[in-house]
C-alpha cells in the first residue's frame, strides 16, 4: 500500500507543473494577440489618416 501512495503523490506533482505551464501558456497566447491587435489597429489608423490626408489634398487643390 505504501508503493501505491508514492505512485499517487509522484503522479500529481507533474499534474501541477503542467497546470502551472498551461496557465503561463495561456497568458503568453493571450499576450501575443493583445500585441496583434494594437498592432492591426494601429496600421489601421496610420490607413485612414493617410486616405484623410489625400482627401484634405483634393478638397484644398486649387484646380477647376
Amino acid at each position: 500500500m505504501n508503493s501505491g501512495d508514492t505512485i499517487t503523490k509522484a503522479s500529481s506533482l507533474p499534474e501541477a507543473d503542467t497546470r502551472a505551464g498551461q496557465v503561463l501558456v495561456e497568458y503568453l497566447i493571450v499576450t501575443c494577440v493583445i500585441i496583434l491587435v494594437v498592432v492591426v489597429l494601429s496600421f489601421l489608423l496610420y490607413a485612414l489618416r493617410q486616405n484623410g490626408n489625400r482627401v484634405l489634398d483634393l478638397v484644398a487643390s486649387e484646380y477647376p
